[in-house]
């Protein structure tokens, strides 16, 4: 009797060790499946020049900034690539989203009051598309600049744009690979 409480125990022992990796197994590539697909994402492109990428995967942000120009056919290539430098600089992103309220910013046309100028060619067009993790959607502004002191949206996305252009480190790409 006292040895089959013996078999009993280590054969529990036995079923719990066997199932144990494998149940980590399973958790670290269900969380490797999640992190495949950001939970939220931001991109933001200056003037078919500048893109920037920004991805949160669970709490973390990360950036790519790609940066184009001409060659002397005329043909877009890439100038430079850079990616966040994951310091301290990164750790308010999540708030300086939330903050300027990044996701809720309409396109420009919404806006009651304010009629892009198009008179002339706009100096700056800043196209955004968004994801919250629950829906996305696109905006764009032409000069954005001309309304910062009537919209709180031109405000808001100009800080953003500063915040990060000077703020944020960048690495180039090149020099981590």
């Amino acid at each position: 009797m006292r040895y089959s409480i013996y078999i009993s125990f280590f054969l529990a022992l036995l079923v719990a060790a066997c199932s144990s990796p494998q149940k980590a197994v399973h958790d670290s590539r269900s969380s490797i499946e999640q992190t495949a697909t950001p939970n939220e994402w931001i991109s933001l492109n200056i003037n078919e020049a500048v893109y920037f990428k920004f991805e949160k995967y669970e709490t973390e942000w990360s950036g790519e900034l790609t940066v184009y120009t001409l060659n002397a056919d005329g043909q877009k290539v890439v100038q430079s690539e850079y990616i966040s430098a994951q310091d301290s600089s990164w750790n308010e992103f999540d708030l300086f989203v939330d903050f300027l309220n990044i996701y809720e910013i309409p396109p420009q046309y919404e806006i009651d009051g304010w009629v892009p100028d198009s008179g002339q060619l706009p100096r700056r067009v800043y196209s955004f598309e968004v994801y919250d993790g629950d829906t996305a959607h696109s905006f764009s502004y032409q000069d954005p600049e001309k309304g910062i002191r009537d919209f709180w949206q031109a405000q808001n996305l100009l800080t953003f744009i500063t915040f990060v252009q000077n703020d944020l480190r960048w690495v180039e790409k090149k020099n981590i690979e």
